[in-house]
């Protein structure tokens, strides 16, 4: 059974990544200074920006495997928080810390806003031209760790998440702030939505993490469904699965002119090298999130 030491335990992800993980038959020791996480068979107190602290709870885990999935998730100014830099400095601290303390490979979050917007098909490949503070120090975080593997004597995964939805999203979200306004019986003032992004439910994330972290892939890796879709599909399927289209309110928003058109992930190294395909599609996701808000 892998140890797995896991950050960023109570996040939209995380919670969903520790259910991944135990189903794939792992142990998983959260890392949390907001007390014991649920459903974890141990929770370690670590402020993750104390590097002290990390040092000790690191030793202490013995954990063979990491997936690190904490960061700076301010819904007003993440994209252009001085925090990134801690949280880029502090993800460096946490990795070489797990390989000095015996870990043999991790999996670590890293952003499609990381890439050049511009490009609408974006592979691992693909240049990395970050036009936010957020996009740069991850990029810069990916692109340090990716390329320190083989000094640190460990196997590394730089996971570029798209775009996820599900249960519980904080407000600031797209589809949490949907359903609050639908549920609530308010009008939901939207952009056109003909911008198109690739979205994948939490739960499909979660398993696409896991199964990274028991694959042997290495490197930076897409993880999305690698289907786009127009924005305004998501929006009009949440609200028909609630009865609520007459709420619906497209065009209300002005979309910023740098909104990129299209943003699609390539998906190729995912589903041949680590053999992860989605469960969901979006009929079926927008249904799965409403029946865990209590809302089929």
């Amino acid at each position: 059974m892998a140890r797995v030491l896991l950050t960023g335990a109570t996040g939209l992800i995380g919670k969903a990544a520790i259910s991944a993980l135990a189903a794939s038959g792992c142990e998983v020791i959260a890392l949390s200074r907001r007390g014991p996480v649920d459903a974890a068979h141990q929770t370690l107190p670590c402020d993750l920006l104390n590097a002290q602290e990390v040092s000790a709870a690191v030793r202490q885990a013995r954990a063979s495997h990491l997936l690190h999935l904490a960061w700076h998730d301010g819904p007003k100014d993440r994209w252009v928080s001085p925090a990134n830099l801690d949280w880029m400095a502090a993800s460096l601290h946490l990795v070489r810390a797990f390989a000095e303390a015996g870990g043999e490979r991790a999996v670590c979050a890293g952003s499609c806003a990381e890439y050049d917007w511009s490009i609408p098909e974006l592979t691992e490949a693909s240049p990395l031209r970050p036009c936010t503070l957020y996009g740069a120090a991850k990029a810069g975080t990916g692109m340090a760790l990716c390329a320190a593997q083989d000094t640190l004597g460990l196997s590394l995964v730089w996971a570029r998440i798209f775009f996820v939805f599900g249960p519980g999203e904080p407000p600031g979200r797209l589809l949490g702030d949907l359903i609050t306004n639908l549920k609530a019986g308010n009008p939901a003032d939207c952009t056109d939505g003909v911008q198109q992004r690739d979205f994948l439910h939490v739960d499909d994330l979660a398993r696409a993490l896991s199964v990274l972290l028991n694959s042997d892939v290495s490197g930076p890796v897409n993880v999305a469904s690698g289907a786009a879709i127009a924005v305004r599909d998501l929006i009009s399927e949440v609200a028909a699965q609630l009865d609520r289209s007459d709420l619906i309110r497209l065009g209300a928003i002005t979309r910023h002119p740098d909104d990129p058109a299209r943003l699609a992930a390539d998906v190729t190294r995912l589903r041949q090298e680590a053999g992860f395909t989605p469960r969901y599609d979006l009929q079926s996701a927008v249904a799965a999130v409403l029946a865990s808000e209590g809302l089929a």
